[in-house]
């Protein structure tokens, strides 16, 4: 098989293809014959070892990816050949073979196409985490959504939306806002203030007036970090609750514990891959959930370009580069 294989970590056009040996499946395995890989920011960090954790290499990175069974390891219940699946791995997607353990891999039901679903594993399984695991998002709850027209923005709109939530999108450029109102946003706010102190009170004044009132958001999902954090903590109601997903900005933000205790308010943060190892129950709940929404046109990978293969790795650096809007996913097959 053909593969992405890290030698050393380094910036995205330093790595190439090679052939590597057929993997043999583990106990505890499905091996999938891989036909999408979705594309990730943390995929982005992970092959210039910027991610917070660094496996030794080699290695083959790649977190999303969906296809068909080709064999199951000992042990393995709830699986066989010829299934057509998607996976969330900790590494081994940029390949077209992946192993992946069975408590990651998730039945795709047949509307959902491998395009789609490796397009949409990791952004929804994260929105998921942030929306119904730690905010408890419910139908009524004001929603404010920063980033959201990227990945795991778009994929939090649209599950906020489906559990009847008002919700909000923050965005950088009309285009954007359009994407983020075809996910289920009653408004989509275009803010491109970058100072500081001036944002928090842009912030706080449209999320206000988009509700006509003085009372702020129930819930804030924070995929940018840096100013746009200490602007949502100004955009929340009383008891409101700010989620952190992820520091799109590169700037970690730090919270002053008095704004907090004298304004009622709960700041969380909404980790992905230990909600595998302990709520994996509720994990399956919510990608059945994602994925029955993807099926039934309730909801939409937004998938906005699939590459060949050999351009896999120009998709991360468009990633770093903010030059998408949506997801990439690229499709395996014969390398041109």
């Amino acid at each position: 098989m053909i593969g992405y294989q890290l030698t050393a970590y380094g910036p995205p056009a330093s790595h190439t293809i090679a052939t590597l040996p057929d993997i043999v499946v583990g106990p505890g395995q499905v091996l999938i014959r891989n036909e999408a890989i979705g594309l990730n920011f943390p995929d982005a960090l992970m092959v210039q070892g910027k991610y917070q954790k660094r496996p030794e290499p080699p290695f083959v990175p790649g977190r999303d990816c969906a296809g068909t069974v080709i064999a199951v390891g000992e042990g393995v219940t709830g699986f066989k050949i010829g299934d057509p699946v998607v996976a969330q791995v900790f590494s081994g997607a940029f390949a077209e073979q992946v192993a992946a353990p069975v408590e990651r891999v998730f039945h795709r039901p047949s509307g959902v196409s491998a395009i789609d679903a490796a397009g949409a594993a990791t952004v929804f399984n994260t929105a998921f985490v942030a929306v119904s695991i730690r905010a408890n998002v419910k139908a009524g709850d004001r929603v404010v959504v920063t980033g959201a027209a990227g990945g795991v923005g778009a994929a939090a709109v649209q599950l906020a939306a489906n559990l009847g939530a008002h919700v909000v999108g923050i965005v950088s450029s009309e285009e954007k806002a359009e994407l983020v109102r075809c996910c289920g946003a009653e408004r989509a706010l275009v803010i491109a203030v970058r100072d500081e102190e001036a944002l928090k009170d842009v912030f706080k004044n449209e999320v206000r007036r988009a509700w006509s009132d003085d009372r702020g958001a129930d819930v804030i999902i924070d995929t940018v970090g840096g100013a746009m954090f200490q602007a949502g903590l100004r955009g929340l109601g009383f008891a409101g609750k700010l989620v952190i997903v992820g520091f799109a900005s590169g700037d970690i933000p730090a919270a002053k514990a008095n704004y907090l205790l004298y304004n009622n308010l709960t700041v969380m943060g909404a980790p992905l891959d230990i909600h595998f190892d302990e709520a994996l129950d509720r994990m399956r709940d919510g990608a059945a959930w994602w994925l029955g929404l993807l099926a039934q046109g309730k909801a939409q990978a937004n998938v906005t370009a699939v590459l060949p293969f050999e351009r896999l790795m120009q998709g991360l650096q468009d990633i770093l580069d903010r030059k998408v809007a949506g997801k990439l996913v690229v499709q395996t097959g014969a390398v041109v």
